[in-house]
């Protein structure tokens, strides 16, 4: 449930913008700071009284410190980093020298060399606080998150009591995905300040992610306590219960919340949920009546509200029938509004309904003439049914009632065109389409038509075209297994980079192990590679998935006669012709 987000938070600045603090907290405090380190860090002589100090070798070496520092300070990192390498070469174990030269060197933008004097410096120095804070920075920069967070943990032994060094910790052991450290560190923190809100949202947000959902109601009670974001804490309070299977108790915080505010419409939709999860049809109906009765709520909330379950009722068959009893209490209540039966219809269509879509279609034109997506919803149920002829005759009145049309549709008619076998006419209305600037701006639109224009062109025999758009395709969207099943397809029918297309059809087989196109590209592949067995295996499975498809029975024909089976081939031939004829 995506409430049981809300509880997001943001906490401190990365340690990489922590870097860029210490950095900037060096430049401000010049050179004094590291002249003080230096000095601290070299042995001193003791000076005759009456008498000017003599120009000694030290003296020589604190005044070239402070002059590199000067240029640090300026930016002028070569510089520097050379005086400060000059100096090492006197004082090879100062630590402060070791810091110096990797402020340096990060400023120069060498991570690997400031990393390997920030380490000398610590090394040197292991009680010095700065140099372990700024080395854990590197540390965490370079993704070096185990070294990081044992530098962070020195730091918290060093400064017992103080937050600070425990957040970026627990930034550490988050960014190391070892989330279990994480929380127990952001535990550490609220029990030295128990209403710090940004450690208490830290903790409530990965119990729910470790499933810790026990002690995340715990928590999220004793953020209620305080006064903290009631209504959405009370939701996630509910969502929890509904985790760990409480479902009263989950109904009843629900009820509480819209109690309070029957406006929440996430209250109202949870509510819901938990009917529909338990079965509880006649309190989801008595629930869903008093949603529709409330003077509170209004129509298009209502419509919204129904949309939200009949996305879920794509993913989940238990909310199929909910989704339907929304609609037509919907309907019942407002029977001349032709949204609600668009509503309906593409419900319908969703679950393979399609005649009966057509119908609810209608009706809502009859409301709603005006309305072109509406239109275009018919045009698509009948695509659906593969009932082309009223596609296009639906496109046709589309085209004299609108002048002015959207650009999907477009490519809804070229759609319809390329169904109708018009692929020159298909591939014109396609390439109108499929533009860079529409791929920015509207990308499934982009790729629905890129998909059908790369088959016209593939019919034209324009293979390169068809190629490249694939290509442009799977950059735009690299886990789309149809297209990459149809270009291993063009591939192999074209004899071209059979190694990369069998590479494709395994993907998409493996994606969709009984889908029969994809099983009949992979044969097909597997033939132009003469591997005839295994082609053999693929396709005869391809065949049994779908016998209504006269190309799989070509390709498993020609199969047969490579394996020296003619009467099997021949025999294969007889069914491709008779579904051919049909």
């Amino acid at each position: 449930m995506n409430t049981l987000c809300l509880m997001n938070s943001r906490i401190g600045k990365s340690p990489a913008n922590r870097f860029d603090r210490l950095r900037l907290f060096s430049i401000v405090l010049g050179s004094a700071l590291l002249t003080i380190f230096f000095l601290s860090s070299c042995s001193s002589r003791p000076v005759l009284s009456g008498k000017p100090p003599s120009d000694t070798l030290l003296e020589a070496s604190k005044r070239e410190f402070v002059a590199a520092s000067l240029l640090s300070a300026k930016e002028e990192y070569r510089s520097a980093a050379d005086a400060y390498l000059k100096l090492l070469t006197l004082e090879p174990s100062n630590a402060a020298i070791h810091y110096a030269l990797s402020k340096a060197y990060a400023g120069l933008g060498l991570i690997d060399s400031a990393r390997q004097h920030s380490e000398k410096s610590v090394v040197l120095d292991s009680s010095n606080k700065y140099y372990l804070r700024y080395l854990a920075g590197l540390a965490h920069q370079m993704h070096d998150y185990s070294r990081a967070s044992d530098l962070y943990r020195q730091l918290v032994a060093l400064e017992p009591g103080t937050p600070e060094p425990l957040t970026y910790l627990a930034l550490a052991y988050l960014a190391a995905e070892q989330p279990e450290k994480a929380l127990a560190v952001f535990q550490e923190i609220l029990a030295l300040d128990p209403k710090d809100k940004t450690a208490q949202a830290q903790v409530l947000l990965m119990q729910i992610k470790l499933l810790h959902y026990n002690d995340a109601i715990t928590t999220v009670m004793d953020l209620i306590e305080q006064g903290n974001g009631k209504e959405k804490l009370s939701l996630t309070l509910g969502e929890l219960y509904m985790q760990t299977e409480q479902h009263d108790l989950a109904s009843r915080t629900f009820r509480a919340v819209l109690n309070e505010n029957p406006r929440f419409i996430p209250a109202w939709l949870a509510l819901f949920e938990v009917s529909v999860k338990t079965k509880n049809r006649p309190v989801f109906l008595e629930d869903l009546n008093r949603f529709y009765n409330s003077n509170q709520v209004t129509l298009q909330q209502q419509i919204d509200l129904a949309r939200l379950f009949v996305v879920r009722s794509s993913k989940d068959s238990t909310f199929v029938d909910p989704s339907f009893a929304m609609i037509d209490e919907i309907s019942k209540r407002h029977p001349n509004n032709g949204k609600v039966y668009a509503l309906r219809a593409n419900v319908k269509l969703l679950h393979n309904q399609e005649a009966a879509s057509i119908e609810d279609f209608k009706k809502a034109l009859l409301l709603e003439s005006g309305n072109i997506s509406i239109w275009e919803d018919l045009v698509a149920a009948y695509l659906t049914l593969k009932d082309n002829r009223q596609a296009e005759k639906t496109v046709a009145i589309i085209k004299k009632r609108f002048p002015i049309r959207p650009l999907r549709f477009q490519a809804l008619e070229g759609e319809v065109c390329f169904r109708r076998g018009n692929v020159k006419m298909a591939a014109l209305l396609l390439e109108k389409v499929v533009q860079p600037g529409v791929a920015n701006k509207d990308k499934q639109l982009y790729l629905q038509a890129g998909s059908t224009l790369a088959v016209c062109y593939d019919k034209l025999g324009l293979s390169d075209k068809s190629i490249r758009l694939y290509e442009s395709i799977l950059d735009l969207d690299a886990g789309n297994f149809y297209m990459m099943n149809n270009l291993a397809y063009v591939l192999a029918d074209r004899g071209r980079e059979l190694s990369r297309a069998k590479e494709l059809a395994l993907k998409a087989v493996a994606a969709e192990p009984e889908n029969a196109s994809y099983l009949d590209t992979l044969g097909w592949v597997l033939f132009k590679l003469a591997d005839y067995d295994k082609s053999r295996e693929h396709l005869e499975k391809a065949a049994s998935l779908d016998t209504r498809e006269p190309e799989i029975l070509d390709h498993l024909s020609q199969v047969y006669q490579k394996l020296g089976n003619p009467e099997k081939a021949q025999e294969t031939v007889a069914k491709m012709k008779k579904l051919q004829k049909k």
